[in-house]
C-alpha cells in the first residue's frame, strides 16, 4: 500500500518536473499531462484495489452460542443487561452489514468473493439481531406482569428489532438474486444493486433509530424496580395478629402464599402487592407480641425478614428470593398447631429457631 502511494507521488512529481523544466512558463503540454493523469488514476485504483483485497479478509468472528443458561436463575438486572448488550451487538453488527454494502457496491460491480465477504457480516448480524429477540422473550415471561415500564420499553424495542430483521431479509433476498444473476453468466442488472444499496440504507437508519431508543434500557429497569419498592413501602398493616401464635401463624400464611405464588417461577404485581400485605401484617405481630417468652424465643429478631424478601422480589430478585424464603421458613421452625377451637395454643415441636 505505502509503496503504491509513493507511486502517485513519484508520478505527481515527474509531472510537476516536467511541467517546470521542459515548457516555457505558463505553458502545459496537454500529451504531458494528459499522460500523468492516467498515471495517477492508475496507481489510486490499484490501491484501491488492495484496500479491496484487505478488507475482504477482515471477516467478522463467527458467533458461538454460550453455555446454556437458565434464565429463571438469572436477577432481572442480570437478565436485562444481557439483553442491552446483545441489541448493541446487533446495532453494531447490522450498521457494518450496511457499510460492507456500500464498499462492495461502490464500483458498481459485484463479485462471487464479495457476495460471500457479504454474507459474512450478514450472518452476524442476524445471529445477534434473533438472539436479543430470544432473551427479550425470555424477559416477558418472566416478568411480563411484574414490570410494567420494562415492558413497554422492550415492546418498543422489539418491533425496532423486528424491522431490522426484515430489512436484513431483504438484504438476503438481494444477495441471492446477485448470486443466481452470476451463476448464469450475466451481467448484473443495475436496479439490483441498487435494491441492494436501499436494504443497507434502510438497515442503517433501522440501527441508528434503534441505538437511540435502547441507550436508557437501564434507567427504564432502575426507574420500574424503584416504582415496585415504593409501593410496597405505602403498604400499612391490615389485620395485625392480637397474639404471639396469630403473629407466627400469620409469618407462615406469608411463607405459603409466597411459594404458591413462585410455583411458576415468577410473580405478579398483584401477587408482590399481595406479599407485600401480609409481610406487614406479620411483621407487626413480630414487633408487638414476638418476645421471648413461655411459647417460645424471641420473634421480634424476624420482623426485618418480611421487607428484605419483598424487596428482593421487587428488585426481580427472584431466585434470591425464594431462597430467602426457605432460610426464613426452616428459622421459624415446626409450624404452630391449635386447638378445635381455632384459638390461640402452644406451637408444636420445638418453635421458632434463633
Amino acid at each position: 500500500m505505502k509503496n503504491m502511494f509513493r507511486n502517485i507521488l513519484f508520478v505527481l512529481a515527474i509531472t510537476a518536473s516536467t511541467l517546470a523544466c521542459g515548457l516555457p512558463a505558463g505553458t502545459a503540454d496537454p500529451n504531458v499531462v494528459n499522460t500523468a493523469i492516467a498515471k495517477t488514476q492508475q496507481a489510486t485504483a490499484l490501491a484501491q484495489a488492495t484496500v479491496n483485497s484487505s478488507a475482504l479478509t477482515a471477516m467478522p468472528a463467527t458467533p458461538t452460542p454460550g453455555p446454556t443458561v437458565e434464565y429463571v436463575t438469572l436477577t432481572e438486572e442480570e437478565l436485562t443487561a444481557l439483553i442491552d448488550a446483545a441489541v448493541a451487538e446487533a446495532i453494531a453488527a447490522t450498521e457494518q452489514t450496511s457499510t460492507s454494502v456500500y464498499y462492495v457496491t461502490e464500483d458498481d460491480v459485484v463479485t462471487y468473493d464479495e457476495v460471500a465477504y457479504l454474507y459474512d457480516y450478514y450472518y452476524y448480524a442476524d445471529y445477534y439481531v434473533e438472539y436479543a429477540e430470544e432473551l427479550i422473550y425470555e424477559y416477558y415471561d418472566l416478568y411480563a406482569d411484574l414490570a410494567y415500564e420494562m415492558m413497554a420499553e422492550l415492546n418498543a424495542i422489539e418491533a425496532q428489532l423486528s424491522q431490522m430483521n426484515s430489512t436484513l431479509s431483504s438484504i438476503d433476498q438481494s444477495l441471492q438474486q446477485i448470486s443466481s444473476t452470476l451463476d448464469q453468466g450475466l451481467a448484473l442488472a443495475e436496479e439490483t444493486i441498487t435494491q441492494l444499496e436501499a436494504a443497507a440504507s434502510t438497515a442503517q437508519t433501522n440501527a441508528q433509530e434503534l441505538k437511540s431508543n435502547a441507550q436508557d434500557m437501564l434507567s427504564v429497569l432502575q426507574a420500574d424496580q424503584q416504582g415496585r419498592l415504593d409501593q410496597i413501602s405505602q403498604i400499612q398493616p391490615s389485620n395485625i395478629p392480637t397474639d404471639k401464635i396469630t403473629a407466627l401463624q400469620t409469618a407462615f400464611e406469608f411463607l405459603d402464599f409466597a411459594n404458591g405464588a413462585l410455583s411458576d417461577n415468577k410473580l405478579s404485581r398483584d401477587e408482590l402487592m399481595n406479599l407485600a400485605q401480609l409481610g406487614r401484617n406479620a411483621q407487626a405481630g413480630f414487633q408487638q407480641f414476638g418476645g421471648a417468652d413461655v411459647l417460645g424465643p424471641d420473634l421480634t429478631q424476624f420482623s426485618g425478614k418480611f421487607n428484605e424478601i419483598n424487596q428482593q422480589f421487587a428488585r426481580g430478585e427472584i431466585n434470591r428470593g425464594r431462597e430467602n424464603v426457605r432460610g426464613f421458613e426452616s428459622s421459624l421452625g415446626t409450624r404452630p398447631t391449635f386447638g378445635g377451637n381455632g384459638g390461640g395454643g402452644r406451637p408444636g415441636g420445638n418453635g421458632p429457631r434463633p
